[in-house]
Formats: C-alpha cells, sequence, structure tokens
C-alpha cells in the first residue's frame, strides 16, 4: 500500500479564486494580444480597484469604512455643505480622481512595463470580482410571473411608502440607507445580519409574498440551487452481482432494491462493460396549511423540503421542471448515461390508496396520522410523483488514479 497522502479539494473560497497560476503560453505567441492587453492594462487596474471597493475584497477595509463615512457624511449634512464648502469638496474629489487616474496610467505607460502574468492576474482579479458583485442576481430565477406578481406588490406597497417617507422617514434618511445598503452590502457583517435574518419565517414569507419566487424554509434554501438539488451519491450498484430480469419491467416489491435517491427496478448485463439499470425516481411533494393563506409550499426550517426524494428525503429538484438534474456519482471509476423512459412525471395514486386523483394524503402538524381527505385538523400533505429512467454503467477498463 502506497504511504503518499491524498488530500481532498474542496470548492475554493473567495480568496482561493483571487489566486491564478501562469499561463503564457498564448499570450507569447500571439504579440498583437499581448501587446492590446498591455495597452488596457492601466484602465483594468481602475477597474479592479473600483471592484475590490465594491465587494470588499480589497486588503485595507478601511477605505470601505472611509467610503462609508464620507457617503454619509455628504447625504446627512448637505444642507450645511452645500453652502459652505460645497467648491471646495468638488475641486478635492475631482482633483484626487485625476490624480489617482493619471498615476496609475502614467506608472503603467511610462514607467516599468506589466509582464504577461501581471495582466493575466488582474484580469482574473475582475472576473472573480464581478462574479462576486453580480452573485446576488444571478441565482435569481425570475419568470414572467414573478415580474407580474413583483409589480403588482409593488403597485400595492405604494401608499405604505408613502406613509412610511412622510411620517418616519425623511428622503435623506431613505437616500442614506439606501446607499448605505448598497454600499456595504458584500461586507463580511451584512452578509452574516442577512443570514441570520433569513432563519426566520416571517422575512422568508414577506420576500414570498412580494416576489414569487419558489422560497424554501429549510436549512437548505439558502444553498445555490445548483448544489443543493443535485443528488450526490457514492455509487448506483448496492452490489457487484448483476441481476438479469425477465417478464414484467416492474419486479415484485421483494426483488426491488432501493439506492440512494432512487430505487433500482431492473439490472441487465448489456455487454462485458456495461449494465443497463431501469431505475424509478420516487419524489414526494409536501405542502403546510398556513391561516390566512391556505396550503403552500413554504415549510419549517426543521423539516422536509417541499419536494424530496422518497428513499432518502433529502431535497430534490422541482419534477415539474424541464432540467431535472439527474444524481451525480461523486468518483471516476465508472461512466454514467441516464435516459429518461417515461415521457413525464405521473401521480402515483397507490400512494393516497386511490381515493383522490390529486393524490394527496393529509396529516397533522407532525407529519403523522395519515388521511386521504382534507379535514380541519390537517396542516400538512405530502402527494408522490414517479417517473422511469434508464441508468447506463460503463465500466472502463483502465482507471486513472490521480
Amino acid at each position: 500500500m502506497s504511504d503518499e497522502v491524498v488530500y481532498a479539494v474542496f470548492e475554493p473560497s473567495e480568496a482561493k479564486l483571487l489566486q491564478t497560476t501562469s499561463q503564457t503560453n498564448l499570450l507569447v505567441e500571439n504579440p498583437i494580444l499581448a501587446s492590446a492587453l498591455s495597452n488596457i492594462f492601466p484602465y483594468l487596474l481602475l477597474m479592479d480597484n473600483l471592484l475590490e471597493i465594491l465587494t470588499w475584497t480589497n486588503t485595507d477595509p478601511y477605505q470601505n469604512f472611509l467610503l462609508l463615512v464620507g457617503y454619509s457624511v455628504l447625504v446627512l449634512y448637505w444642507d450645511t455643505l452645500k453652502l459652505l464648502i460645497l467648491p471646495l469638496l468638488m475641486a478635492v474629489s475631482f482633483s484626487s480622481v485625476v490624480w489617482r487616474t493619471s498615476t496609475i496610467i502614467n506608472d503603467s505607460k511610462y514607467g516599468e512595463k506589466p509582464t504577461i502574468d501581471e495582466v493575466l492576474q488582474t484580469l482574473h482579479n475582475i472576473t472573480v470580482r464581478l462574479e462576486v458583485f453580480f452573485r446576488p442576481a444571478r441565482h435569481v430565477r425570475f419568470t414572467r410571473k414573478n415580474y407580474v406578481k413583483f409589480v403588482f406588490s409593488a403597485i400595492l406597497l405604494t401608499p405604505l411608502h408613502a406613509t412610511v417617507v412622510s411620517t418616519f422617514l425623511s428622503p435623506v434618511s431613505l437616500t442614506w440607507l439606501l446607499g448605505l445598503f448598497f454600499l456595504s452590502y458584500h461586507s463580511p457583517w451584512a452578509y452574516a445580519i442577512r443570514h441570520l435574518l433569513w432563519r426566520s419565517l416571517y422575512i422568508r414569507l414577506i420576500a414570498y409574498y412580494m416576489t414569487g419566487l419558489d422560497i424554501r424554509l429549510s436549512r437548505d434554501a439558502g444553498k445555490e440551487k445548483s448544489h443543493s438539488t443535485i443528488s450526490r451519491v457514492h455509487s448506483p450498484n448496492g452490489t457487484d452481482v448483476e441481476e438479469e430480469q425477465t417478464g414484467d419491467l416492474v419486479p415484485d416489491a421483494a426483488k426491488v432494491s432501493s439506492n440512494n435517491d432512487f430505487t433500482i427496478l431492473k439490472k441487465v448485463i448489456a455487454s462485458p462493460t456495461q449494465l443497463r439499470q431501469t431505475v424509478r425516481f420516487d419524489i414526494l411533494e409536501n405542502e403546510r396549511r398556513w391561516f390566512g393563506f391556505g396550503w403552500s409550499k413554504l415549510l419549517l426550517p426543521n423539516e422536509r423540503a417541499s419536494y424530496c426524494y422518497e428513499p432518502s428525503m433529502r431535497p430534490s429538484p422541482d419534477p415539474q421542471d424541464d432540467d431535472f438534474e439527474f444524481p451525480v456519482f461523486e468518483h471516476d471509476l465508472y461512466k454514467y448515461q441516464w435516459q429518461w423512459m417515461d415521457d413525464r412525471w405521473e401521480l402515483d395514486l397507490e400512494f393516497n390508496k386511490s381515493r383522490y386523483k390529486t393524490g394527496w394524503v393529509y396529516y397533522d402538524s407532525n407529519w403523522a396520522n395519515p388521511v386521504y381527505r382534507d379535514q380541519s385538523n390537517k396542516y400538512t400533505r405530502t402527494r408522490k410523483w414517479t417517473r422511469r429512467a434508464t441508468l447506463l454503467i460503463d465500466k472502463r477498463d483502465t482507471v486513472n488514479d490521480y
């Protein structure tokens, strides 16, 4: 057995993302590209300096605090400043911007020429900081229904906004608060405060009914969808013995094996290196009844997600989405190919004993005491969606061990 130490590779943090390696081969072979990047390098530095302040990724956070203090003084004491030192303030601000810009441009053009690695490092930093800056908007999936609901909510909130501005907050105070929110949005303490507030059920309810977004009241709701809804399992093989069944496609219950987030119905050896499995996805759709709102997919933080796999009760994607993501197997020993066998998701009417075509089973507040008809003392309900797929496992002859 080898004594080498194997280290796991995790998702890099923002500090790690701001590091890159030398990749100068392409630019050395293309001098025109290298010259163009060298000429725009001063402007790249200016953009990088602006983004590092807005995203709070600079090495000197006091610049951000000075910016917040300067903005606060300018907005709150504008009536006094515009009469006394407005010309001086404009002259100092304009001179500072011109001096900063001229210094960077002159140093880059007439001083020591930047290396290709420095240009690439700056471009990489700009890319990462833009990703950080637009991260909140990039993961919000608005549909036409969300836009209509958002505009309608804004119209309904206009009288409340007018009352607050005219009674509690002056326009100056409102402008000051909005500016502080924008300038400090990516700061570490603002990030921590938002996460603490997001744990509140009422905050999520307000956000849901104002925007119409599918907001889940679970501990995994803050994660990005690309990470939280993908099923990550170790292997689809529960045993090394492949079973070949004949007859009906769906075998007896005793022969059905549940593995991770799906149920294996059938195994067929397609070739000496390929195994074909017929699997079934069972996804539970869960809802809770809220007084004044009715049935909603907003659930309590300590309970199941609005959509979850039946075998494992882990969060699952919405089966009605066209981009349903198959499970990801976290090793590279085999190659996996998924393909749907059924055209669409179907309700499992056996789940509620075929009592009603809607498929719902109703429970009490603790997801216990199931009944098949809605009652006044039932506050949760569940129905099951099923769909079959085929999984082709290609067992490659060689395994690259890194």
